[in-house]
């Protein structure tokens, strides 16, 4: 390879290799919700493939959602393993066969979901960085790009590392980091980026954030005097054309006014709103004069994050009390239990659903009533269950096998895996401020909590 193809090649590898280890990091961190977001992929292309007679192509959708977990493991593994070796040279024949068959998937994937609009965000970068469907697709036609160099220039791409280096590379990469992945699905994320994470208030983040009035600036036409109010001088303003329908405010960019052209106001498609001014451009400055500017400033409104958060209570006709959790000012220990088989085995006879308990499962809901014991010797502490079963027949029968009265809320599944990444898991709550979170295998005594959160 001359010096050019050369640094062509590095660049490119830098820059893939760099990219595939960022993004499988930040995967691995949470690679259960990796999972939940090819989940989502699987059960969409699956319904597609039924609805248009391709059944045969339904059915590996639905053997790939059995296995999307061990499924979202293995590929953050291997992207940060291949970003690797990207980098260091090794193997690049299988690396770059291997990094161009990823890529492909993933292409097809976000494709796909922009296409069809399967899900709202591809998870690439997790919740760290979401990003909408199409700049997924965008991204990913970049990376397939810069990998296609890499692919034709593999035979030549020498490793910088000795043959025992290389195979020293490959085997710790994959043990390193399959630990790393490991660890973080038995626990929690090492990061948190959802709206739940530890030091949130969750009214604030169920609530709309409202954006800055718009800066409007006055504008005066030279020649016939008439004063109007604008926001940004849009870059097609030759293209512009006076509006007919008066009714119709997508058309009302500018009115006539003895005959010469009065500009009413401009709409940013993506908010409906208006943008701010900074000067008045050429095309416009023999026709008008700046006269006010307002000071205000302008930012459209924010979403909330978190938009379907109930506390339905099962024992009280599905009644929403969520709204009063949030307001209470003690302490709340909320137990998250997205399925109660996680506990035992279910069965129905002629008078109704019995519950036989797990021992071995049964350890972390002592855990969590022992904390509930010890913290109420203290404090005030309400304990609550939410919970994506809606029998209540089922739930009688658990809290009779569990020997516990604690009050069950109904809240979708959906929500509750954004929540937290463990089933069970455990919340404290102070108000709407969330003060802790763990996995059922971290659950805490009260003496960890009084020494780490309450003191």
């Amino acid at each position: 390879m001359n010096l050019g193809v050369k640094i062509i090649v590095w660049f490119c590898r830098v820059l893939v290799g760099g990219l595939f280890i960022f993004s499988g990091l930040i995967k691995a961190n949470d690679s259960l919700g990796f999972s939940y977001k090819l989940e989502e992929y699987f059960v969409e292309f699956a319904k597609i493939f039924s609805e248009n007679g391709l059944g045969f192509l339904a059915t590996p959708m639905e053997w790939l959602e059995v296995i999307a977990l061990p499924l979202a493991m293995f590929i953050v593994v291997l992207e940060i393993v291949l970003g690797i070796l990207t980098i260091t040279g090794t193997k690049m024949k299988q690396v770059s066969f291997l990094l161009l068959a990823l890529i492909v998937f993933f292409t097809f994937l976000t494709f796909a979901s922009w296409k069809w609009e399967l899900v709202k965000s591809c998870g690439c970068f997790g919740d760290f960085i979401p990003l909408t469907p199409f700049q997924s697709f965008i991204k990913d036609l970049i990376l397939l790009v810069l990998i296609i160099p890499i692919v034709l220039a593999s035979r030549k791409i020498k490793s910088f590392l000795t043959p025992i280096g290389d195979r020293l590379t490959i085997f710790s990469s994959f043990t390193v980091f399959f630990l790393f992945t490991f660890y973080a699905y038995n626990h929690l994320p090492y990061g948190d980026h959802r709206a739940y994470k530890v030091g949130n208030h969750l009214l604030q983040e169920m609530s709309i954030q409202p954006g800055n009035p718009l800066i409007l600036y006055k504008l005066e036409n030279i020649d016939n005097g008439a004063i109007t109010e604008m926001a940004n001088y849009p870059d097609d303003y030759q293209n512009w054309k006076p509006y007919t329908n008066p009714e119709d405010s997508s058309e009302k960019y500018f009115r006539s006014v003895d005959e010469k052209l009065t500009i009413k106001h401009i709409k940013v498609k993506s908010t409906g709103q208006l943008n701010r001014v900074t000067e008045i451009p050429v095309e416009l400055s023999d026709d008008w004069e700046l006269i006010k500017e307002e000071s205000a400033l302008f930012t459209p409104d924010i979403d909330p994050k978190i938009y379907d958060l109930t506390a339905e209570s099962i024992e009280d006709n599905f009644e929403n009390k969520i709204g009063e959790m949030l307001n209470d000012t003690n302490y709340r220990l909320v137990l998250v239990i997205r399925n109660l088989d996680f506990f035992g085995d279910f069965n129905q006879a002629n008078d109704g659903w019995h519950f036989k308990k797990s021992s071995e499962a049964e350890k972390y809901y002592k855990k969590f009533q022992s904390l509930y014991y010890d913290f109420k010797k203290e404090h005030k502490v309400y304990t609550t269950i939410l919970t994506s079963e809606n029998d209540i027949n089922k739930i009688d029968a658990f809290k009779q096998a569990m020997e516990t009265r604690v009050k069950f809320y109904f809240c979708s599944d959906r929500e509750l895996k954004t929540m937290i990444r463990s089933s069970p898991g455990l919340f404290l709550w102070k108000k709407d401020l969330v003060l802790g979170k763990w996995h059922y295998y971290d659950f805490p005594t009260f003496e960890e909590i009084k020494d780490e959160i309450i003191n």
